[in-house]
């Protein structure tokens, strides 16, 4: 038995821009939107970069990739810049010397800015200037290795504009807010079997609006609206108001809920305006999704189509012990259900060479949370009192890099009523790093319900809200129906099927059959290719594998009547 016992913080500063200082990519680029990064610090005694909260720093150019007559794919900018960079912004990656000689060799060649895109997984990171750093007059950027990978086919289009800087005061008329700003579903993955009608679940609603301008604004209107299939539930929006230049207002509307709730993908959108035409609209609209279902509890954005976590970063861990990464879990109708999984993907280090996920082990576990608190504001909140009450352990047979895999426990466990768990994804060692959910954010449901939401334990110590309420594990919870555990205990039911090896379909025969069955296709190294629901009349079963690569695969099926069964199967090229 595991029992973490330590000192508890609110939560790890995560390594973002300051939330008006913005990275937008502008339209009419297929991937426009704010990203990600941080910049060089004009009060660092190693830089003279301008102030990036002054408006008048802001710049608005052209991206353009460096040439350091390296030959280089990726150039890092360690020598003389020798294309025409004038009135542009340098991209270039990091990478073997300081981030100073690199924005110096840039703005040497006429650039007005500096883009470094990371080398390796994570977040950006903070930059020393070094040596040059002093000579450096332009602001400098690091966006990570994912955005830089999907935005380097336009930028060497030369085809794609950025702003980077302080929206306050930079236009006349703006107002928008943030993922930030809005409350939402206190999860993503809501559980169907707690959310049963108006009684066990709604969605409170309301965001912050905010006055980037340098005008005053009339007639501001916030909106939300709630869809499920295409059908609209919620469609509410404010009185109008008036909002002076730089100020901000929280705006409340009514709440989101249903007599009862239908399984499926909740598109939740706010949306504000105001009687002036907005000179940067992009922040006018945003989503607060959530996704009801029978299977995975998840704070993480679940695939609309797979139901797997997204996964937007790899985050660097900081720490060259062990690192618990959980999920904070209570209800009052817990009892309703059990834990039988985890699902989770991670990454490695790339720097400064590259490490792989193969051979890596990582462990998970439930426990209960025993310590006695009401909020995070309660004078008595901690993480002392943990007790584990369920495990399982995961190796890694390939480098699956920010893929999802699934870790079944030991045995399967009931849930209590209004009991606290933590769910944790326990890694090993500084060159691994958990999987982070970065684009859902549950800043004003933390500041609103004051509860917990991912944390972590790191470096000898819990913080309650993790690396920060934006930064949301690549984690989901797989749960079943109290009832059905003599179900998940019991072994298997046998299937065969035909052709094995297969090159294109897979036929399973069964006795016949009617309803759903949800299908769970995982590779050898336990990588989840296939997760999905299919509807059968009849007396077989079957499956199209053309897509899949040549390999071993479980098949993993689940009847609508509580039966489970399983199958290897060979696919062949």
């Amino acid at each position: 038995m595991k029992k973490v016992v330590l000192i508890m913080g609110l939560c790890l500063l995560a390594f973002t821009g300051n939330a008006q200082v913005i990275f937008y990519v502008q339209a009419p680029s297929p991937n426009e939107g704010n990203y990600e990064f941080t910049y060089a610090d004009d009060e660092a005694t190693d830089w003279n970069v301008p102030d990036m909260d002054d408006p008048i720093n802001a710049i608005e150019s052209e991206m353009v990739l460096i040439d350091d007559d390296s030959g280089l794919d990726n150039p890092i900018g360690c020598d003389e810049v020798v294309n025409d960079l004038t009135g542009k912004i340098a991209v270039l990656y990091r990478g073997t010397c300081e981030f100073g000689t690199k924005a110096l060799n840039a703005q040497n060649a006429g650039a007005i800015g500096c883009i470094i895109i990371n080398n390796l997984g994570g977040a950006p990171v903070a930059m020393g200037g070094g040596d040059d750093g002093l000579d450096v007059t332009i602001p400098v950027v690091m966006i990570t290795n994912i955005d830089g990978a999907l935005l380097r086919d336009e930028i060497l289009a030369g085809e794609t504009s950025v702003f980077i800087g302080s929206k306050n005061g930079y236009y006349t008329n703006d107002i928008g807010f943030t993922a930030a700003d809005h409350l939402r579903a206190e999860s993503f993955g809501v559980l169907s079997q707690l959310a049963q009608d108006d009684t066990e679940f709604e969605v409170e609603m309301g965001s912050w609006v905010r006055n980037y301008g340098s005008n005053d604004q009339t007639g501001i209107v916030l909106s939300a609206t709630v869809t499920l299939a295409g059908s609209e539930l919620y469609n509410e929006s404010s009185d109008p108001l008036s909002l002076d230049a730089g100020d901000s207002i929280y705006v409340p509307l009514p709440t989101f809920s249903q007599g009862s709730y239908a399984n499926g993908y909740y598109n939740v959108e706010y949306s504000v305006d105001s009687d002036a035409t907005d000179e940067s609209d992009y922040d006018n609209v945003n989503n607060a999704d959530f996704y009801i279902n029978d299977e995975y509890f998840s704070m993480a954005a679940l695939d609309e189509s797979t139901m797997i976590p997204v996964n937007s970063t790899n985050q660097f861990n900081g720490t060259t012990d062990n690192l618990y990464s959980c999920l904070f879990f209570q209800d009052e109708n817990a009892s309703r259900i059990g834990v039988q999984g985890m699902n989770f993907s991670a990454g490695t280090s790339q720097n400064p060479d590259p490490t792989s996920l193969d051979g890596q082990y990582f462990e998970v576990y439930v426990y209960e949370w025993n310590d006695v608190w009401v909020d995070l504001d309660d004078p008595d909140f901690n993480i002392l009192d943990i007790q584990e009450i369920a495990d399982g352990e995961y190796t890694y047979l390939d480098n699956l890099q920010s893929e999802n895999v699934y870790i079944p426990f030991e045995e399967p466990v009931l849930l209590e009523d209004n009991q606290k768990y933590l769910f944790c994804v326990q890694l090993y060692g500084d060159d691994i790093y958990p999987g982070y959910d970065t684009k859902t954010d549950y800043n004003w449901n933390s500041e609103t319900y004051r509860m917990p939401t991912s944390p972590l334990y790191l470096s000898s110590q819990w913080y309650a809200l993790g690396y920060g309420t934006d930064r949301n594990p690549s984690v989901s919870i797989k749960v079943f129906n109290e009832n059905e555990l003599s179900v998940v205990e019991v072994p298997e039911v046998e299937l065969v099927s035909f052709p094995n090896p297969a090159t294109e379909k897979v036929n399973i025969p069964m006795n016949p059959v009617e309803g759903n069955i949800h299908m769970t296709i995982v590779d050898v190294n336990g990588k989840v290719v296939s997760n999905q629901d299919v509807t059968m009349n009849g007396s077989r079963l079957e499956v199209d594998v053309t897509s899949f690569a040549a390999g071993m695969y479980v098949i993993n099926l689940e009847f609508e009547n509580g039966e489970r069964g399983s199958l290897n199967i060979m696919v062949s090229k």
